[in-house]
């Protein structure tokens, strides 16, 4: 009996270390990315994006939405796009970097992926139209958002916190009032139905326990899916695109200085002045491009029109890679024990 009490007490005592661990790991790890200040600043980008008097582009993305674009979210836009571009930079070093731990064939091939990628994309691209490529990239880029807070949050379970991307496919398909979306009764049903059937599958769970606090996001865009919904009516199509570029600026601003707070200081191209330098580099970069006609060879990189292709590029390539080394590893085990047998 006593014996039994003190595996009982062990077990307790273990479970208990491992979950203040797990605790200790994410207040590291939400410390580090520094929520709270991307998220202040995030607002204040938002503001310097549609306040700012001074257009970063000339003309609307060639392609999306008509032309459907306001000054200011063009401003705003641009902005995401011209900062993007920096954030790219750290991303592709990091994959460049990361990549150098495999064999020179197997990187060789890696990169032979991503290219092919590239070109599908591109072939996407022209087939859909930009502006439907470009709401199925975003809602693409919401996923890896989701992915990036959970990594940053220090959560091992990730598999339960996608319901944000289930919501914001759904909120695109009724602000653009795709199809059906444009009754009112399938909107609202469809609204309300959704967000039953995520609190069921265990978001109410996972809010209720404290794990990630993603399901608020969740819930926030469908309940915004309702507001924009029974506010359709007086809505033009600048007014949709404005609502959608909001969004997208805001998930993007938020990303991009997570991911500076996450990684700043690990090496010399991450001290923050370096961070401020490279995104700077890149703002008059575009800024040059829209408005000097000598450089309008590089408007493919950095034109608004062709931006959410290299978004998705970096989408596939950041999901590809974990894939690629865990394939390679299984195949050297593979190999490896083979051999053994042998």
């Amino acid at each position: 009996m006593r014996m039994r009490s003190n595996l009982r007490f062990i077990y307790i005592g273990g479970a208990n270390e491992e979950r203040r661990d797990l605790m200790q790991s994410t207040e590291t790890a939400t410390a580090n990315s520094r929520p709270y200040l991307a998220l202040g600043l995030t607002f204040l980008l938002l503001g310097v994006g549609y306040a700012n008097p001074w257009p970063l582009v000339t003309r609307p993305p060639a392609g999306m939405w008509n032309g459907q674009f306001a000054f200011e979210v063009l401003n705003l836009y641009a902005l995401v796009v011209f900062l993007g571009w920096a954030h790219f930079f750290y991303a592709w070093q990091g994959q460049w970097k990361a990549s150098g731990r495999l064999t020179p064939l197997r990187r060789a091939l890696y990169w032979g992926i991503v290219a092919a990628a590239l070109i599908l994309l591109a072939v996407l691209r022209k087939w859909w139209g930009v502006a439907v490529f470009s709401l199925v990239v975003w809602v693409y880029n919401i996923a890896h958002f989701i992915k990036a807070e959970i990594f940053f949050a220090g959560a091992r379970e990730r598999s339960r916190f996608y319901s944000p991307v289930i919501a914001f496919a759904w909120f695109t398909l009724v602000l653009f009032q795709a199809g059906p979306m444009g009754k009112l009764a399938v909107a609202v049903g469809g609204s309300v139905l959704l967000a039953v059937a995520l609190l069921v599958a265990g978001d109410w769970r996972v809010l209720a326990e404290g794990q990630v606090r993603l399901p608020v996001l969740t819930l926030f865009l469908l309940g915004e899916t309702l507001v924009w919904t029974a506010y359709g009516q007086y809505m033009s199509p600048a007014f949709r695109v404005g609502i959608y570029v909001f969004h997208i600026a805001a998930a993007s601003f938020f990303h991009y200085l997570s991911s500076y707070f996450f990684a700043s200081g690990r090496s010399r191209l991450t001290q923050p002045w370096v961070i401020a330098v490279v995104n700077v580099v890149f703002l008059c970069a575009g800024y040059a491009v829209a408005h000097t006609g000598w450089l309008r060879w590089a408007s493919v990189w950095l034109a608004p029109e062709w931006f959410t292709l290299w978004v998705a590029l970096h989408l596939v390539g950041s999901d590809l890679l974990p894939w690629w080394r865990r394939s390679v590893a299984r195949s050297t085990a593979q190999t490896q024990l083979i051999r053994e047998r042998i």
